[in-house]
């Protein structure tokens, strides 16, 4: 190990000194044969442990033993430090490119991402599972997370399109035109980058030159809603979908409900996501059904979308969303973003949006 660490100073020192090149050379050649399993070059080595413990050697013969193992280990540890580093900041940003995050457990950790709410999809992390005592685990999970990233790898070079992600009886925000390409968003209702993003896409122009539909994906963790209504508001979005799509004439409450939660504020000038987040499911289902009045729903009709909401059939439809977005898409950032054959994590910004357009 000794060698490998010499050859990485001196390959340093050779950068700025002509006088260390000729060095460079035989410490190349140590560390080449014990890359091939082979014994290193007896003499360099010793010529570096001999520069290193000679000063030793004058002042405390007896330290010279000692200091020599140091060295060896002091070398073992670098090495291995070495070999970690590479492979964390090569695991980094093979996940920076896969999924627009660092790191897959939490995206909102890797401050290139931070524009996002997270999907904390997965195993625990390696430290924690090292913390629980589980070594084994922790190796194991970590591998098979490289693995799942590399496999993933050939889908963030397809060409995507996003009406085979779309919802069957999917909703476009201002309605469906002939002849604008499709872009699909998945969002979480109480996620304030979707409504961010929602904001940035009326001030770009993009929803007048694409037609915006979307997935709706209640962020969870261990079954626990990141946002507590969430679930709720996703629920009522899929039943008002199903209705509309039942009556053959739809009002487009989705849609109502969507840019009262994320462009809007209530009577006391707090945002409604805000309140949504913060409020009873009592209080939230009663301003979901006083949205769709205002949207022009009448009583019977309220009604009976506030039955479909414990439909086996709206179950049924979330449940495929949910497999949708992890699966299929398998993306790590809400929003997500797919459009003109791209896939965008996080908040996309307003000149980006432009551009698309």
């Amino acid at each position: 190990m000794l060698c490998i660490v010499a050859f990485a100073v001196v390959l340093v020192l050779s950068a700025v000194s002509a006088k260390y090149r000729k060095l460079l050379g035989r410490a190349w050649g140590c560390v080449w044969r014990k890359a091939t399993f082979r014994p290193c070059d007896s003499s360099f080595r010793d010529d570096v442990k001999s520069s290193l413990l000679a000063p030793l050697a004058v002042r405390a013969p007896g330290l010279v033993r000692p200091a020599s193992i140091a060295i060896e280990v002091v070398a073992w540890l670098m090495v291995i430090s070495f070999v970690v580093s590479l492979y964390i900041v090569g695991r980094s940003g093979l996940n920076l490119y896969v999924y627009g995050t660092c790191d897959k457990q939490d995206g909102q950790s890797c401050s290139l991402a931070a524009e996002m709410c997270s999907i904390d999809t997965g195993p625990i992390g390696f430290w924690e599972s090292i913390g629980q005592g589980d070594v084994l685990g922790a190796f194991g999970n970590e591998f098979a997370s490289l693995g799942e990233t590399i496999a993933a790898v050939p889908s963030r070079l397809r060409a995507w399109d996003a009406t085979e992600f779309a919802a069957a009886d999917a909703s476009y925000l201002g309605g469906f035109t002939e002849g604008r390409p499709v872009a699909l968003e998945i969002l979480d209702p109480g996620c304030r980058f979707c409504a961010q993003l929602f904001r940035n896409m009326v001030e770009s122009g993009f929803d007048r030159t694409h037609n915006v539909t979307y997935l709706v994906y209640p962020i969870s963790s261990d079954g626990t809603p990141r946002f507590a209504n969430s679930p709720l508001v996703a629920t009522y979005l899929t039943a008002i979908r199903a209705f509309d799509a039942a009556e053959g004439a739809p009002l487009g409450g989705d849609w109502f409900v969507l840019e009262k939660l994320f462009t809007e504020e209530n009577a006391d000038g707090l945002e409604w996501q805000v309140w949504m987040n913060n409020a009873s499911a009592a209080d939230a289902e009663a301003q979901l059904q006083a949205w769709l009045a205002e949207a022009g729903y009448d009583d019977s009709a309220v009604a009976r979308i506030a039955e479909l909401t414990t439909s086996d059939a709206v179950a049924a439809t979330l449940s495929h969303t949910r497999d949708v977005v992890e699966n299929d898409v398998q993306t790590r950032a809400i929003p997500s973003l797919v459009t003109d054959g791209r896939l965008h994590s996080g908040l996309v910004d307003v000149a980006t949006l432009r551009d698309a357009g």
